[in-house]
């Protein structure tokens, strides 16, 4: 489980970074506190973090009880897709020259393979 957990850290760091990006938008738009709209451009840095805070409460979830029911090195592979899928979807939102569908659609298919597979192995362990 220590890769599960390492990605988990990696994740972790970079809704940190999310964070501090959003607040350098917050700045470089001219949205003061604690507003969180009236720029377009703030309003997609603030949108892809608060994604990513949703996105967050199913992947932690998922990433442990796959590790724990199927395979760590399985979950931990499937953590660092889903990184990167939040990463592109970061990208594409916070650029209005972009599309965020890629990123959104490969971070919910490492969660979905990761929360699909748990659940098949635990019903089996639960059947016998």
């Amino acid at each position: 489980m220590e890769y599960v957990t390492i990605v988990v850290m990696l994740a972790l760091m970079q809704y940190i970074w999310f964070s501090i990006e959003v607040g350098r938008a917050r700045g470089r738009f001219e949205v003061q506190v604690p507003a969180t709209s009236g720029s377009d451009g703030f309003e997609r840095y603030f949108r892809a973090h608060q994604n990513t805070t949703e996105q967050l409460v199913v992947f932690l979830p998922a990433i442990f009880a796959c590790g724990y029911y199927v395979n760590a090195l399985f979950a931990a592979v499937m953590g660092l897709i889903f990184i990167t899928g939040r990463w592109l979807y970061f990208r594409g939102y916070t650029d209005p020259e972009k599309s965020r569908t890629a990123g959104f659609a490969i971070g919910m298919l490492a969660n979905m393979l990761m929360i699909l597979s748990t659940l098949y192995m635990a019903g089996a362990a639960a059947l016998g």
